[in-house]
């Protein structure tokens, strides 16, 4: 796909944002040769949480780190709440087959009853998402209105904890409380208890992989908890998310559930932030 950038940066209705030296890989040209702007990129929004120094930073930099955002330059935004990281995502989006032809022939009948054919979802076209991470530096210093319509707008969110301190896990219920509240309360239109599934995409992240000898044994872990996927990694490997790991597929499954909450529970209300 050829994106003709008509102005300067990218911009969301989140946050006004610039970034420079963005630059499209030729990899997004077997989506469509229909040249569009990036205007017409639609955007999903993540939220980081987590204990400061579990490695936030160090997460969100693995996980937007891509062929056409490779450098922290070319794809950070500074902001005095929050800092964001923006990548490019790719959709699958897939084509419905035409129903199984009905056999005529005795042989052919005899053959289908014994045999089932593979039928899989042909790709058509991939639809191009940009990908907000948006780690706060400090929720408490925004307003309350503020930090009400930020996690209104939030699409999936990453809880990081750090492998050598037990505490950085338990912390997480209350960081998840209020952003899952906001969002059960816009995107569901009801109250939804924290532990129930299906609220928004959740993805839980252990850092300091490379610091254990042996993993510790756990009582129920807050992603068994919330139903959601657990990655452990070392922040400082930077193949940590290597294209065809296992990471690196538990990250694309979570940017694609993150893409259809969005598109099947819209932000339908106008924010004021």
């Amino acid at each position: 796909m050829k994106l003709k950038q008509s102005r300067q940066g990218v911009s969301t209705k989140l946050v006004r944002i610039s970034v420079p030296n963005l630059e499209i890989s030729t990899s997004c040209a077997k989506m469509t040769q229909k040249p569009i702007q990036l205007n017409d990129v639609p955007t999903v929004r993540i939220l980081m949480l987590g204990d400061k120094g579990v490695g936030k930073t160090s997460v969100t930099n693995l996980m937007a780190c891509t062929v056409d955002t490779p450098t922290v330059a070319s794809r950070s935004v500074s902001h005095p709440y929050y800092n964001i990281q923006v990548r490019l995502h790719e959709y699958p989006n897939t084509a419905e087959l035409p129903p199984t032809p009905t056999w005529t022939s005795h042989s052919s009948s005899e053959y289908l009853d014994k045999t089932e054919f593979p039928r899989r979802m042909p790709l058509t076209s991939d639809i191009l998402y940009f990908v907000e991470f948006i780690d706060m530096n400090s929720p408490c210093s925004m307003q309350r209105l503020q930090r009400r319509a930020m996690f209104q707008k939030i699409d999936g969110i990453v809880l990081v904890y750090n492998l050598q301190d037990p505490r950085s896990q338990d912390n997480l219920h209350d960081y998840l409380y209020e952003p899952l509240r906001q969002i059960c309360k816009r995107r569901h239109g009801r109250r939804h208890s924290i532990l129930k599934t299906n609220h928004v995409p959740i993805v839980v992240v252990a850092t300091r992989l490379d610091k254990l000898i042996h993993l510790p044994l756990r009582r129920c872990s807050i992603a068994q908890q919330l139903n959601a996927e657990e990655i452990l990694v070392n922040g400082q490997d930077p193949k940590s998310f290597a294209d065809k790991s296992n990471n690196h597929n538990k990250l694309c499954g979570f940017l694609n559930r993150v893409v259809e909450f969005k598109e099947r529970k819209p932000n339908a209300q106008p924010s004021p932030f």
